[in-house]
């Protein structure tokens, strides 16, 4: 693989690619993809369980439902030669906004939600002082 090509802008935006993506290619993205849904169907279970951190599973449920179905769609333009739709630099943007995305969902994950779980749990700790309204 030709790394360079990454950096001329004519490759990264021919019209249409004159061949699809190689076997192994296919399947990382393939796999890529289908793991985004995955993930995005699991976080909607949860969010229907009640689990906690309900913010959390709906910015994964987003995320896998957006970069899932846009990156199969855009691996089908690709595969069937669509002009300017299966251009390679659609690809190339899409897998450099899963990756920011999914690491501003990790920094949530790793910053935010242990503070509110600090808080919450705080909170609990001083409202069990106070008292309780009569029904």
């Amino acid at each position: 693989m030709n790394l360079g090509k990454l950096f001329d802008w004519q490759y990264l935006t021919a019209p249409y690619a004159m061949t699809g993506l190689s076997w192994p290619m296919r399947i990382v993205l393939l796999a890529f993809f289908v793991f985004a849904i995955i993930s995005a169907i699991k976080a909607g279970q949860k969010i229907k369980a009640g689990a906690g951190f309900k913010k959390l599973w709906l910015k994964i449920q987003t995320w896998g439902y957006s970069i899932g179905v846009i990156g199969l769609l855009l691996i089908f333009f690709r595969e069937v030669r669509a002009v300017y739709l299966g251009s390679r630099i659609w690809l190339l943007l899409l897998l450099l906004v899963a990756f920011v995305w999914l690491v501003f969902i990790i920094r949530y994950w790793k910053i935010q939600v242990p503070l509110q779980s600090k808080l919450k749990q705080e909170k609990a700790e001083f409202e069990k002082w106070l008292p309780k309204k009569k029904s």
